[in-house]
């Protein structure tokens, strides 16, 4: 019922979001993961411990698939090619798909590593509860095949968001295991990572690179260390499973014991570095956090280093921009490190090869040592791990936050609807940089559906919660087999949904509903809600298949209205547009109005509608409507309103310099003499000038616009 109700509240979001376009386009992802997450609930199948294994497997399988089919990206093609030329035709989003950053990780067939990572961590989840709870050696290991797959492409995808939280569900999924099998769970998981470990490392060292032909590693490596873990879970695994069996004091030291030796492992691996060779062309980044002062780079190296110093404050790390110290031969380089620095970045190249031996920054701020090898870590993670203490991409996620809690006092009992972030982040910017989303989806939710939808989705993951802890309490000849593993993967998903996008995404969508429908069906009955009158719930019921029915009939006016503007693009097919489309009609009115001014002769009768459409469109709340308005305003020789939308138009898209550069090109095409003209353009820039004064950011324009503005002295 929680999932039902959070699932009404942004389909009626989209009736008031400020973006009907972007409003339809995230909600047809949501329903359609719902509808999907329904349709497996209605034929899932079994009884007691049976329940829901279907539906698991089905979810495992599916991550499983995307996993093998984006680790072909880096290996043989053989795979991905076919399943890429089926997606091919249905969508263009998969064309000229890499599949990596090369020397940093794997961005997967989904082409977001971080959504990629939380798809394969609800895999990771579900494939250890199933594995782990297998009665047949078959489909035992099965499961131990998709783990492996889950496993390694939830490595090579490296998202530190993800990897900080899936440590959290690791913790939880032991704490809610049965007593007597909690054991091999710890077993099984610690054979995984050392195996996926070990594929990581060895696809790291020759695969992690732009795809230029035929690479067996990666696919030898998924083939290969799926067989060793389904060997070593015979051997070894359940045999240490049945020994712990039956000792339940000793499991949490053990348990203990690895976690401590994991903090100590990654502690060591960050400290202990080495030498770091460099290839002819090939470009070697580090980072340091020296203090300020004067410094003298000093290098041991078997042949000539060159390199090229960054320096970021915390400005920087913000917008994601650096200020060059240096630039040239690395050794006996003097530099001055700024005040407000907090890291440096030294990109190493070379001629030819060479070993690094020792690089040093020795100065009146003591010596700062720059780490080259890491010893027992992999390339792609010590690459990701640079500027840990001064994170851009998490810095930079805080003035997402910032910016949304901004966008939410616009409406924060409601809401501004689906789409409003990604419509309105730039109006509250205070420098310009490119998202869709606030990487934080309880922040979207205040944004999108106010206060109601963020208790609504809080609620959904409590009301999960309540019921995978309820079910665990149960006898544990009750207790459905499952529940720890779903109470492991709603923590992930929880605490992931803190740092990254994957609310928003439609590939981590059916995997995430996914859980809360296995979560309703394996551990449910532990809520039967029978405080809730039976009337309630039929109308929550009604009102949800409702919903779904009006959601069919205005996407199939959507569509319909598209389809009758592309066979016939006259005044008549757009008024007919505009009446049938709830979503899209500001578009359809803005192509009437931009029609009309293209149009030699138009009648009265199109120049009075293109009229009121443009007074509409006035009060919509758009990124590109007020731009366009204002050449309509100028061409009707309204100065006065032209520039209201172009004042309009800059404060709502405020921080992009594109913004100004399109409304002075705008103004200096449609150039009258005449005092209401010019005092629009003294003001507007003024106005740009006022805007870099009060913000991190800078806006600027062409030479032409400015020597255009020198003419009337007001530059």
């Amino acid at each position: 019922m929680a999932l039902s109700l959070w699932v009404i509240m942004n389909g009626i979001s989209t009736l008031y979001a400020v973006s009907g376009k972007f409003a339809l386009r995230a909600f047809v992802v949501l329903l359609t993961s719902f509808c999907c997450v329904i349709l497996l609930l209605a034929f899932a199948r079994g009884k007691d411990g049976e329940l829901g294994r279907g539906f698991a497997t089905v979810l495992e399988g599916a991550a499983a698939i995307a996993g093998l089919v984006s680790i072909d990206l880096l290996s043989t093609h053989l795979i991905s090619t076919p399943v890429l030329g089926l997606l091919q035709l249905f969508t263009q989003d998969y064309n000229n798909l890499g599949g990596v950053e090369a020397g940093v990780r794997m961005t997967s067939i989904f082409g977001n590593p971080n959504v990629f990572a939380g798809c394969m961590g609800i895999g990771v989840f579900l494939s250890l509860g199933l594995a782990g709870t297998s009665q047949q050696k078959g489909h035992r290991r099965f499961h131990l095949v998709c783990l492996y797959i889950n496993a390694l492409s939830f490595l090579l995808a490296f998202s530190m968001g993800g990897s900080g939280t899936i440590a959290v569900g690791f913790l939880i999924y032991l704490l809610l295991e049965r007593k007597q099998s909690r054991g091999s769970a710890l077993v099984l998981m610690v054979e995984t990572l050392i195996l996926v470990g070990a594929g990581g490392v060895l696809v790291s060292a020759t695969s992690l690179v732009e795809w230029t032909g035929f690479q067996p590693v990666p696919l030898v490596c998924v083939v290969v260390g799926a067989a060793l873990l389904c060997l070593a879970d015979q051997f070894v695994g359940q045999r240490l499973g049945k020994a712990l069996e039956g000792r339940t004091r000793v499991v949490p030291i053990l348990i203990g014991a690895v976690v401590a030796l994991l903090a100590v492992f990654v502690v060591v691996a960050m400290q202990l570095t080495g030498p770091a060779s460099l290839d002819a062309g090939e470009t070697l980044r580090r980072s340091a956090y020296p203090e300020p002062g004067t410094y003298t780079l000093s290098v041991t190296a078997d042949g000539p280093v060159n390199v090229t110093l960054e320096s970021q404050n915390k400005e920087d790390t913000m917008m994601h921009t650096s200020t060059t110290i240096y630039s040239g031969p690395a050794d006996g380089a003097v530099v001055e490190v700024p005040e407000d620095s907090i890291v440096v970045y030294a990109n190493f190249s070379a001629d030819t090869s060479v070993t690094l031996e020792r690089v040093a920054m020795e100065g009146n701020g003591g010596a700062v040592e720059f780490p080259l090898g890491y010893k027992l870590l992999p390339d792609f993670i010590a690459n990701r791990m640079q500027g840990l203490w001064a994170n851009q991409n998490a810095i930079q996620r805080v003035v997402f936050f910032e910016d949304g809690m901004k966008l939410f006092q616009r409406s924060p009992v409601v809401g501004l609807g689906m789409g409003a972030f990604e419509n309105g982040i730039v109006s509250v910017q205070s420098f310009y940089y490119e998202t869709k989303y606030a990487h934080n989806h309880y922040i979207e939710a205040l944004v999108e559906n106010g206060v109601v939808g963020l208790i609504l989705f809080v609620g959904v993951l409590v009301t999960a919660l309540i019921a995978v802890i309820k079910s665990r309490r149960k006898p544990e000849e009750e207790s459905n087999p499952l529940t720890a593993a779903l109470g492991g993967a709603l923590v992930f998903m929880a605490g992931h949904a803190a740092v990254e996008v994957v609310f928003s995404s439609y590939a981590y969508l059916p995997f995430a509903f996914g859980v809360f429908g296995l979560i309703a069906l394996c551990c449910g009955q532990t809520m039967p809600l029978s405080f809730v009158k039976e009337g309630v719930r039929k109308g929550v019921s009604w009102v949800l298949a409702a919903l779904v029915l009006v959601y069919t009939v205005l996407l199939g006016c959507n569509l319909y209205a598209r389809s009758l503007f592309n066979r016939q693009q006259s005044y008549d097919s757009l008024e007919r547009a505009i009446v049938l489309d709830r979503f899209e009609w500001a578009d359809y009115m803005l192509s009437y109005v931009l029609s009309s001014m293209q149009m030699e002769a138009p009648t009265e009768e199109i120049l009075h509608n293109a009229a009121n459409y443009a007074a509409k469109l006035q009060e919509v709340d758009s990124n590109t409507i007020p731009l366009y308005l204002a050449q309509y305003y100028f061409t009707q020789g309204d100065s006065e309103q032209a520039f209201a939308m172009l004042n309009k138009y800059t404060d709502y898209v405020a921080a992009d310099p594109n913004t100004w550069q399109q409304s002075f090109d705008v103004i200096m095409q449609y150039y009258q003499d005449e005092p209401v003209y010019l005092e629009g353009v003294k003001a507007l820039y003024q106005k740009m000038q006022n805007w870099n004064e009060e913000n991190m950011g800078t806006l600027s324009l062409s030479d032409t616009a400015m020597g255009w503005l020198g003419q009337f002295g007001f530059v």
